[in-house]
């Protein structure tokens, strides 16, 4: 993102270093006024250096897309970053979860949603559902799964229990953001035991869960309050990364 600028800043640098060698120990005498340019010449380099460092050490490599859609407060699995949230499109209610991706590599997730019993509806009897996803290097990206909420739930506020958990096959690479989010809860993943599967799956309510988070989803109004059992979950890059 910010390649042209920082090589642009590594020119200035190198003239800096030219500019104070000419004026300190070539030219000296030659110069109008060679005090002048010997303290501009090192002002110039510290201010160049100390915003180069600056911008390879600690300044985000990509946007903060989390940022700029859902607000400052998300929550963080261990490098990557999401938000859950209930939208209404036109008329059909979609259960949402944000995510980002705040390193190179590609990584594995699940979010685990456990709400109450009285709550939305994926399909009849599902209560427990855990959003399994993979997400690219650097990806800014949104699961939306249709769901129905009853009409004396609708315009309220829910409370449940959510936790996370995420695995780089590759390591993580470099870090392109650094805000890392608020923690969550956890669980136990064996990601080598069996083939990852992405999707939108009903898990049983047996699941452990390590220090989950209470979660607050609104529930929106004026959308489908029954559950056809075809509603199918889509996972949509909002903004691509890096390229695995």
């Amino acid at each position: 993102m910010h390649e042209k600028r920082n090589f642009i800043m590594v020119l200035l640098l190198l003239g800096a270093v030219i500019w104070g060698f000419l004026a300190w120990f070539v030219y000296p005498e030659k110069l109008v006024l060679p005090w002048l340019h010997q303290t501009l010449s090192i002002v110039v380099f510290l201010g160049v250096g100390a915003w180069l460092f600056y911008a390879l050490k600690f300044e985000d490599k990509l946007p903060n897309q989390m940022k700029e859609h859902v607000g400052e407060i998300y929550y963080g699995a261990d490098g990557l970053v999401f938000m859950p949230a209930v939208r209404n499109n036109s008329g059909q209610a979609e259960l949402c979860v944000y995510y980002q991706n705040r390193y190179e590599n590609p990584v594995q997730v699940i979010v685990h949603l456990r709400p109450p019993e009285d709550s939305f509806i994926i399909r009849p009897g599902v209560r427990d559902v855990h959003f399994a996803f993979k997400a690219g290097g650097g990806d800014f990206g949104v699961i939306r799964q249709p769901v129905a909420v009853p009409e004396h739930l609708q315009g309220e506020v829910i409370e449940i229990h959510l936790a996370a958990a995420s695995y780089y096959p590759r390591s993580r690479g470099a870090r392109l953001r650094k805000q890392a989010g608020l923690p969550c809860g956890s669980l136990h993943v064996d990601w080598g035991g069996s083939a990852f599967k992405s999707g939108v799956h009903e898990v049983s309510g047996e699941i452990e869960l390590e220090s989950a988070v209470r979660f607050h989803l609104s529930m929106p109004k004026g959308v489908n309050a029954f559950a056809t059992g075809t509603e199918s979950w889509r996972q949509e890059c909002i903004v691509a990364g890096t390229k695995d």
